[in-house]
């Protein structure tokens, strides 16, 4: 069993304001247009002690038009990669064919489903329960993505499924993941860790379908490197196999304990770029990033990285970040070197005293904002785990503590302790929490 949960359904169901609502947050567009959802959304939910996927895809259509079906088959192999499904309907409109038929198409792949009837704000329940009691599932859950309403009943069931994080197979060698779009270089940058072609290289995206997992030895450095797929915006892409991609590249991340984020010098820091790496930091994986190619540009293009990098990615400044070129080996020995003492520094257990020393110093300097007109008050901090390390805080309101706040802490605890390449998650507990 993994921990990625796909919703499908018809069009305009209410799919993309579940998302958002589960992973609290708003990536998902939102529109009363059937079919508006084309790319599948990826992000996280976290459930008392428990983290899981969420993918959010494109509607079930089942007709010729050409577009809807490249979607349907993008979403037929999200399905695929999942072993949990929500399969969400519309309680509204009621139980309509293209229901019974999609329900029939889900029950032959043998998965966990969840049937999720939403827009129960203004029905009957009884009467929704009966009619849709037709597509004969034993789990239903009633639920209104609009209000909320019913999201934590079924956000329960989930984390009752899912199984914990996966851990890293061999407690000594770093699992090192490779990230990035089609034709950046992964496969290229593999192989000059290797010192033989053992992958295919061609000068195509998407050439590499697979991840696959090699035992290195470099530099001194015992390894396994994980390669992932490319992954491409659909909307510039018929290529069906792509959002294989895109799940495979979330399993390979989360069972991965150092991530590459390769960028490609030549096309500057773009919004895909972007995207993988923010996948990276919520997933809280250690991550540097390697800008590949970096000695095919002249003058004026590395005037343009550095402009992208000093204002793109200005956000994730703990973040090392490289110039390498994978094709002539160039800085890949100082990159590993790096690597390793990031994997090194995410495995630390963190003394308690000092760690509220260093908070005690941090709001010495600067008091958290008060809510409502009450006093935020942060009593002691101790840490609850690691790889991503995650930091208790315990207090009063402290549930209120602003993200601008926390990423002050952030900060300031990274000027008293090597946290480089480490993103640092805050758990808040209020006085009367356990």
């Amino acid at each position: 069993m993994n921990n990625i949960v796909t919703l499908v359904g018809r069009p305009n169901v209410g799919k993309s304001t579940i998302f958002n609502k589960l992973t609290k947050t708003n990536n998902a567009i939102v529109a009363d247009v059937p079919g508006y959802t084309r790319d599948c959304q990826q992000g996280t939910c976290n459930f008392e002690n428990k983290k899981f996927f969420v993918v959010d895809t494109a509607g079930l259509f089942f007709n010729d038009d050409e577009v809807s079906n490249i979607s349907e088959v993008n979403t037929l192999e999200a399905i695929t990669e999942s072993d949990l499904l929500m399969f969400v309907v519309d309680g509204a409109e009621g139980l309509v064919s293209s229901d019974i038929e999609i329900a029939n198409n889900l029950r032959k792949l043998h998965k966990k489903i969840y049937l999720v009837v939403n827009k129960i704000d203004k029905v009957q329940k009884d009467i929704v329960l009966s009619e849709f009691s037709e597509l004969g599932f034993d789990d239903v859950t009633l639920i209104s993505g609009k209000n909320g309403s019913g999201i934590k009943e079924i956000t329960k069931k989930i984390a009752d499924n899912v199984t914990e994080a996966i851990e890293a197979e061999n407690d000594e060698d770093l699992n090192l993941a490779i990230l990035g779009k089609p034709n950046v270089g992964k496969s290229t940058l593999v192989n000059s860790f290797l010192g033989k072609n053992k992958q295919i290289t061609q000068n195509k995206p998407g050439t590499t379908r697979d991840c696959i997992k090699i035992p290195v030895t470099k530099y001194g450095h015992n390894f396994n490197i994980v390669d992932t797929p490319g992954v491409r915006r659909k909307s510039k892409t018929k290529n069906y196999i792509e959002i294989i991609g895109v799940i495979k590249t979330l399993k390979t991340i989360e069972a991965s304990d150092v991530v590459i984020i390769l960028i490609d010098s030549l096309d500057g820091i773009t919004d895909q770029d972007l995207s993988l790496i923010g996948t990276v930091m919520e997933l809280g994986k250690p991550a540097l990033i390697a800008l590949n190619k970096s000695d095919a540009i002249d003058e004026y293009q590395e005037h343009l990285l550095k402009y992208g990098v000093d204002t793109k990615l200005k956000f994730i400044n703990y973040i090392p970040i490289y110039k390498i070129s994978a094709l002539k080996s160039f800085g890949l020995k100082k990159l590993l070197s790096s690597a390793m003492k990031i994997y090194r520094h995410s495995r630390i257990s963190i003394n308690t005293s000092m760690l509220n020393d260093i908070i005690q110093k941090a709001i010495f300097d600067h008091q958290p904002p008060a809510y409502g007109g009450k006093r935020v008050k942060i009593r002691y901090v101790h840490q609850g785990g690691n790889n991503p390390i995650r930091l208790v805080i315990h207090g009063t309101y402290v549930d209120k503590l602003s993200k601008d706040y926390l990423r002050y802490l952030s900060s300031y605890i990274r000027k008293k302790i090597e946290l480089t390449g480490i993103t640092i998650f805050f758990e808040l507990r209020n006085k009367f929490e356990k």
